[in-house]
């Protein structure tokens, strides 16, 4: 998770419970196993407080990567093999290491994102996974990016582009079922002033969205494929 969500109260919210479903699903899938597995190395690459690494830790041996040092402090031991401050465009681990790379919404906050993309392939063993989710649709580009320091949200195309040296196994989109009222608060805060526009719902109203999610998470496991959503969910393979 975001440091910034944890700062904005955000820690439980029917979105990040549901988007660690749908990491779970998500590696079950391409995994094709639903136990430990103790010699698949893992790198939770821009891991923020790692809240996924209970998840995680139930596929294999997970490495741990943040710019942000007060985010990994608050990860705690025995979550992880390692863990360490280390920027995703200078990976400090050595060609073909890992089976899976793992980065959940952390492209979109990186200036040279090809580069981290190059390096994602670098540590990735032949045949190894890149599993990632970024925000989608340049035009919803808002006040809530701003104040989670976004520096872009993307296009199927524009991933297609700098994936290219991957094998492209899934590129899907993710919260179809809230996408207008959420594309809605985001076009009338476009210009406001930089804020998270994730709101204390009341316990009916969040586990009602936390469903939605869910079903879209089962969906999505099943390889149904959305038209449109404010998240894209890529697959590739080294």
């Amino acid at each position: 998770m975001d440091y910034k969500d944890i700062e904005a109260g955000h820690s439980s919210s029917f979105w990040v419970r549901a988007k660690e479903d749908l990491t779970h699903r998500l590696l079950s899938k391409t995994l094709k196993k639903n136990k430990k597995v103790s010699n698949l190395k893992i790198l939770n690459l821009g891991a923020g407080t790692g809240e996924d690494l209970e998840i995680l830790n139930k596929f294999g041996d997970v490495y741990v990567i943040d710019i942000n040092k007060k985010a990994l402090d608050l990860i705690k031991e025995g979550q992880y093999v390692e863990k360490k401050v280390c920027d995703a465009c200078n990976l400090i681990y050595s060609d073909n290491f890992f089976d899976v790379v793992i980065s959940l919404n952390v492209f979109e906050h990186i200036d040279k994102d090809r580069l981290a993309i190059k390096e994602a392939y670098r540590v990735l063993k032949k045949r190894g996974y890149l599993i990632f989710l970024v925000p989608a649709f340049q035009f919803l580009y808002s006040s809530h990016d701003k104040a989670l320091e976004h520096k872009r949200r993307y296009s199927k195309k524009i991933l297609r582009n700098i994936l290219s040296q991957f094998e492209e196994l899934e590129l899907n989109y993710w919260n179809f079922f809230l996408f207008l009222p959420i594309a809605t608060l985001r076009l009338k805060n476009k210009n406001s002033e930089p804020k998270i526009d994730v709101p204390n719902l009341p316990f009916f109203l969040d586990n009602l969205f936390f469903g939605l999610l869910k079903t879209e998470n089962f969906l999505i496991k099943n390889n149904f494929l959305f038209p449109f959503g404010l998240t894209i969910i890529g697959i590739y393979r080294k």
